[in-house]
C-alpha cells in the first residue's frame, strides 16, 4: 500500500496511566512499533488500556475503534483520546463483543500469564495480566472470534510470550497465514509480534 509506514512512540502524545490500568510496558513498544498503518485504515484494538496504541494509530489517521473490558482502561482511554485532541471509538466490552463492521487491521495485546503466575495479585490488576489458566485461552478465544471481523486482505497483529505462544499459535496455524515481524528477549521470556492473514 502506499504511503504505509512502521509505527513509532510519539513522545509529544500525552498519555496518562491511571492507577489500576496496565502501563505500557516493552510488550507495548514492541507491537506498536511492529505495526504498519496506513492513513484511512479501519483498525480494531482489543484490550485498549490506556489507549496508548489506538492513539498512536489515529495520530497516524487511522479510524479507529478500542475496547476494553474495564470500566477505568474505559475512562483512561477517553480521557487520553481527549487530552490529545483525537477521535476514537471507545466501546467497553469483552474481547470484540458489540463490534460490528470490517478492519483492515486488528491489534491486541493479550494478558498472557497463568493464573498460576498471578496467584496474590491485586484483584483489580487480575483483567490485564491473566490469560486464563494456562496463558494462553484469552488469546485464542480472540484468534476464534475476531476472523469475522477482518476486512478482505485484513490483518492481526498479536503479540505472545514464550510463555503461552506454542499452543496459540498452535491453534492460530489452522485458521491464519502467520508471520513472526518482532521479537524480544528479556530475562525471563521471549516476547514476539505475530501478524497474521486468513488463509
Amino acid at each position: 500500500m502506499s504511503n504505509v509506514r512502521a509505527m513509532e512512540f510519539d513522545p509529544e502524545l500525552d498519555i496518562q496511566i491511571l492507577d489500576g490500568v496496565y502501563e505500557p510496558a516493552e510488550d507495548s513498544h514492541l507491537l506498536l512499533e511492529a505495526i504498519q498503518v496506513e492513513r484511512g485504515m479501519r483498525v480494531l484494538e482489543v484490550g485498549t488500556g490506556s489507549g496508548f496504541i489506538a492513539l498512536h494509530c489515529a495520530k497516524a489517521g487511522a479510524v479507529v475503534t478500542a475496547t476494553d473490558i474495564s470500566p477505568l482502561a474505559i475512562q483512561n482511554a477517553k480521557d487520553n483520546t481527549k487530552k490529545n485532541g483525537l477521535d476514537i471509538d471507545i466501546v467497553q466490552t469483552d474481547l470484540i463483543q458489540d463490534i460490528d463492521g470490517e478492519f483492515d487491521l486488528i491489534i491486541f495485546n493479550p494478558p498472557y500469564l497463568s493464573d498460576k503466575d498471578i496467584d496474590g495479585m491485586e484483584p483489580s490488576m487480575r483483567n490485564s495480566i491473566s490469560g486464563g489458566a494456562i496463558g494462553s485461552e484469552l488469546s485464542i478465544r480472540f484468534l476464534n472470534e475476531v476472523k469475522d471481523l477482518l476486512a478482505e486482505d485484513g490483518m492481526i497483529y498479536l503479540l505472545t510470550s514464550s510463555e503461552s505462544e506454542e499452543k496459540v499459535l498452535d491453534h492460530a496455524k489452522n485458521i491464519y497465514h502467520i508471520e513472526k515481524v518482532n521479537e524480544s528477549k528479556l530475562f525471563f521470556e521471549k516476547l514476539s509480534v505475530h501478524q497474521m492473514k486468513l488463509i
